[in-house]
């Protein structure tokens, strides 16, 4: 709850003078925790402003902040409360239930609070990203159907980011086909669980769908974008079906991904291939990365 109150959005109104911690605030503030007599989290309630900033450190302004987020426990149990009752759960990553591979992947880039409908344990199985534009050309359209329905047939869970296009041409293939998908929202969590049939797929355990912000979130383009290490975090590879050039979620992603080595990015490759595909062919063939047998078996189809 500490962690919570801390480093999301929820139950801070609009008209609070004070915002949530973000990732780098929150990462140096855990390291001054674990460091101090505190040692976790829960044991900031209840301190005043003047002796967290001496245990921990830090200048007083900083001090009372922390002391204002941590004062909307009432509130902030209340909008918890409400999100179960709406099949909305959350985690952090101090929390056994966080999705280990992206705790290990992004490691202290991971987001300190996923919210998400659905069981996690779809993402404990083998998982490949599926990434791309929202406007596909005929050829996109078909790979990205093709590679969902490959993934479920390998009994692999589809990634992606539950947008227009790849995102959903590619999920949706794999949940047709009787597979597993995971969707990490840049838009409200809120909003897409009250869809009937993403409800009945939540409700089957088929599909689970993540979060690092307010769940009441509308869309925004730097959410999307710093939603895109969450989606390469969760799988064990990632394939780009279609890319900009030096714009876009989908080249930046793919950059970060390839600089961070967070997994193994392929990239589609044919004679319609936007100018991005091959510029990412070209970074991805500099770092000669090795193909596992398993992947060989998976991208195969065998």
């Amino acid at each position: 709850m500490a962690i919570v109150m801390l480093c999301s959005q929820l139950a801070l109104g609009d008209e609070r003078d004070v915002t949530a911690l973000s990732l780098k605030e929150w990462n140096a503030l855990a390291q001054k925790i674990g460091a101090s007599n505190l040692k976790r989290p829960s044991a900031l309630l209840g301190v005043g402003a003047q002796e967290l900033a001496r245990e921990l450190g830090l200048v007083l302004s900083d001090a009372e902040r922390i002391v204002l987020l941590l004062t909307r426990g009432g509130t902030m149990a209340l909008e918890l409360e409400n999100l179960a009752d709406t099949g909305i759960w959350c985690v952090t990553r101090a929390d056994g239930a966080y999705p280990p591979r992206i705790r290990k992947t992004l490691k202290h880039r991971a987001p300190p609070v996923l919210f998400g409908a659905g069981e996690l344990t779809i993402l404990d199985q083998p998982t490949i990203a599926v990434v791309g534009s929202r406007n596909l050309e005929a050829s996109g359209e078909a790979f990205a159907r093709q590679l969902g329905a490959m993934w479920a047939r390998a009994s692999v869970t589809v990634v992606s980011g539950g947008a227009r296009g790849t995102d959903r041409i590619s999920m949706q293939a794999g949940l047709d086909s009787g597979g597993h998908a995971a969707g990490v929202l840049a838009d409200s969590l809120s909003k897409s669980i009250r869809q009937p049939d993403v409800r009945e797929l939540v409700a089957d355990g088929r599909l689970v769908m993540l979060t690092p912000y307010r769940p009441y979130n509308d869309f925004s383009v730097g959410a999307a974008m710093g939603r895109n290490k969450i989606i390469y975090g969760a799988a064990d590879y990632a394939v780009i079906v279609s890319s900009d050039y030096q714009k876009g979620g989908t080249w930046s992603g793919a950059v970060e991904a390839l600089q961070a080595d967070w997994c193994p990015v392929f990239v589609r490759s044919d004679a319609n291939v936007a100018t991005g595909n091959k510029q990412l062919i070209k970074k991805a063939h500099c770092r000669s990365p090795t193909l596992s047998l398993a992947a060989r078996k998976i991208l195969s189809n065998g």
